[in-house]
């Protein structure tokens, strides 16, 4: 079961069960609620009643037939009102009337005249100076079926000479329950599902964040990530900044590790070197025995030098994960400049060199890292350039895109090592000297310009070797 369904499941279970415990304890509250409501309406009635059949009691004129014409006339006047979108067409009440003893001397259904009544609640209490109510059931197994009953007092002249009753069935008051609770029952359901819909928007984005947390710590394992950012989520965002730390302090310690094998193993052979051309020198040797020796140890502490100085620079630019600060940079300039810091060796080695540039070279970029990559192919080129050849720069422009091209008259690069030029530590033979250089050089080239969003491509071509870098325009 996914953790989107678990969260889910979760929230929605302690909504229905909460909604249900609420709304069913709602629901038992609508009924007595409105009998509380029919019950004060009863007590007015009753009480505005007995003040009106006082003197009618007192003459003896409530048992006469015109009294109870009255009174049923009254009672079954025809009604047209709508009542909470309730149809009310008939009134829905009783009355009995009884003397001073409790014993009832009118009632308008006919059927309790003469009956003594003295022991029913709503007079037994009002006759003894009390709040006379009382609610009973002409079906003791039906609950429907009961009425309640409001009594008030009969006063003539401060004396109590009987007392009015009241009645009202509970049947006349269901359709109003019903309504009510049909109401309530239809609004709670349309609270609960909006409810469920905003807890699985809340799962939802719970989980797509614990699964974005999750992909960003499986990332790392193969590469870099931009952290996440969760907006109103501060923990997620701490999590992620977590891993991110715990990330770097495993990579940096894995990092020096490597440099320090990749150093350990790199420095062998010049030291090597070094070391044997050293010892020889201590002996008597030939003057140029000692010339070629201490070539030798310039050579491999030149070696030594240019292995460290471009580690250190490639882990510089490996450890950033911040994006350049690009700023515009003439890529004419640049070249130039490069070209100029290089003249001895040009001359020394005497290669020609031709140069194509446009007048518009302005490129978005960071000067410091492009200049480094620039400066370590032009060294590249130069090296595989023989004495007599070569080495042509231009600079091509189009409305998409700036084109770099470097091209030196030199030895092609072998099929198996094309695709192998930008690794670490691969580097080919120089055709001069048979030397190595560090492999490093292409390696950074590569990152910075990975870094720039610019391309690279290295093929041979029938005079010599293409290197072409596209810039964005």
């Amino acid at each position: 079961m996914s953790i989107f369904v678990r969260i889910w499941f979760g929230f929605s279970l302690v909504l229905l069960i909460g909604s249900f415990f609420i709304l069913s304890s709602l629901q038992q509250q609508i009924k007595p609620n409105i009998r509380q409501v029919v019950e004060d309406t009863l007590a007015d009635n009753a009480n505005m009643i007995a003040a009106l059949v006082a003197d009618d009691i007192a003459n003896g004129i409530v048992q006469t037939p015109e009294f109870d014409q009255k009174m049923q006339a009254t009672l079954s006047r025809v009604l047209d009102a709508k009542i909470w979108n309730m149809q009310k067409s008939a009134i829905h009440q009783n009355v009995y009337i009884t003397d001073q003893h409790g014993r009832v001397i009118y009632d308008s259904t006919g059927q309790y005249t003469g009956q003594d009544f003295s022991r029913w609640n709503d007079i037994y209490l009002t006759l003894r100076g009390q709040y006379g109510v009382r609610s009973t059931r002409t079906d003791p197994r039906d609950e429907n079926s009961s009425a309640m009953y409001v009594a008030a007092p009969v006063i003539y002249h401060n004396e109590l000479i009987g007392v009015v009753s009241l009645g009202k069935k509970g049947q006349s008051v269901q359709p109003y329950i019903e309504a009510a609770q049909h109401q309530m029952l239809i609004k709670a359901s349309i609270v609960v599902v909006f409810s469920l819909l905003l807890c699985g928007f809340v799962a939802w984005w719970l989980k797509r964040s614990i699964e974005k947390v999750r992909q960003y710590a499986l990332a790392l394992a193969a590469n870099r990530q931009q952290q996440p950012y969760f907006y109103s989520a501060r923990e997620l965002n701490d999590l992620a900044h977590a891993i991110t730390t715990m990330r770097q302090q495993l990579e940096d310690r894995a990092y020096v590790e490597h440099y320090v094998h990749t150093l350990t193993h790199e420095l062998k052979s010049p030291l090597t070197a070094i070391h044997a051309s050293a010892e020889l020198l201590e002996e008597a040797l030939p003057p140029d025995d000692q010339q070629y020796f201490a070539r030798q140890i310039q050579q491999q502490t030149h070696r030594l030098q240019d292995l460290v100085e471009r580690l250190l620079l490639l882990a510089k630019l490996e450890k950033t994960d911040e994006d350049f600060e690009l700023q515009t940079v003439d890529l004419k300039s640049l070249m130039q400049n490069s070209l100029a810091q290089r003249k001895g060796i040009i001359q020394q080695r005497q290669i020609e060199v031709q140069t194509s540039f446009n007048a518009a070279c302005l490129i978005q970029a960071e000067p410091f890292w492009l200049g480094q990559a620039l400066a370590n192919l032009l060294d590249n080129a130069i090296s595989f350039t023989p004495a007599g050849k070569t080495l042509t720069i231009a600079l091509e422009h189009s409305a998409q895109q700036l084109v770099l091209n470097i091209i030196n008259q030199g030895p092609a690069i072998p099929d198996y090592a094309l695709s192998h030029i930008f690794e670490r530590y691969y580097s080919l033979p120089r055709p001069d000297t048979g030397l190595k250089s560090t492999g490093l050089g292409l390696t950074l080239v590569k990152e910075v310009l990975d870094k720039h969003q610019a391309t690279i491509t290295i093929e041979n071509r029938a005079d010599g070797v293409a290197v072409s870098i596209y810039f964005s325009a």
